[in-house]
């Protein structure tokens, strides 16, 4: 079956059946990386980590940069299998991978010391909380969540695209963290640019909607500007 023009903001359609395009997608060169960022604001240095909803491995592999050991936790076969196949290195050496679930991470009770989560994909709101308490749960030291704020859902694409939570939801995940479980925040930025139309309509328009793809190719863009917020609690 050929590959459709986009899958309209189903994340579940893409972790499950297209993990190539949010392999492809996480690749496209941010700078500077949010991965790069974090370990400004959080000290990680010789930590042992959770990185819940790790993904293809992505945020684990930059993590185990500077933590000492880190276990990274997919509940996606397709995207648990991609994540072990780039398990190589000496980065690679400090990662392992766990099937598993935000909403019940399969770690005993204060056995890492950070457990992070970078843009995690749980819906409703209310799974948030239930992210939080198993977080706190777990980490001997904090939690950590990486998430897009208010506004920030497309980068600055945001206006021109059909998106599904736009309006409450990430209003309420932001009022979660801050106002419920009382975390800090710092927003960061970064650039992602695609290099050409083509590019950027194949990973982001087939991502974010028929509507993205019309504005980029009306506008010749080739790049996004996105606004990180990240929350942490000690």
């Amino acid at each position: 079956m050929p590959r459709p023009e986009s899958i309209e903001n189903r994340w579940d359609i893409l972790y499950r059946e297209y993990p190539e395009v949010y392999e492809a997608f996480m690749n496209v060169p941010y700078q500077p990386s949010v991965f790069d960022q974090v370990p400004e604001i959080i000290d990680l240095r010789e930590k042992i980590i959770a990185d819940v909803g790790a993904g293809t491995g992505r945020s684990s592999s930059a993590l185990a940069r500077t933590a000492r050991q880190v276990i990274g936790i997919e509940y996606e076969p397709a995207m648990l299998r991609q994540a072990r196949k780039k398990a190589i290195g000496d980065e690679g050496s400090r990662v392992t991978y766990l099937s598993g679930d935000a909403l019940a991470i399969p770690l005993a009770d204060n056995s890492v010391d950070i457990v992070t989560g970078f843009t995690l994909a749980l819906f409703p709101p209310e799974q948030y909380r239930k992210f939080i308490c198993e977080g706190l749960r777990v980490a001997r030291e904090q939690v950590v969540y990486v998430g897009i704020p208010p506004g920030w859902y497309g980068g600055n694409l945001d206006h021109v695209i059909e998106n599904p939570y736009k309006g409450t939801f990430d209003v309420e995940v932001d009022r979660i963290f801050l106002e419920e479980y009382q975390f800090a925040c710092q927003d960061v930025f970064s650039n992602q640019e695609y290099g050409t139309i083509e590019n950027i309509v194949s990973i982001y328009g087939f991502i974010f909607g028929k509507k993205a793809i019309e504005h980029i190719k009306r506008e010749n863009k080739t790049a996004v500007r996105w606004k990180y917020r990240v929350y942490w609690r000690k």
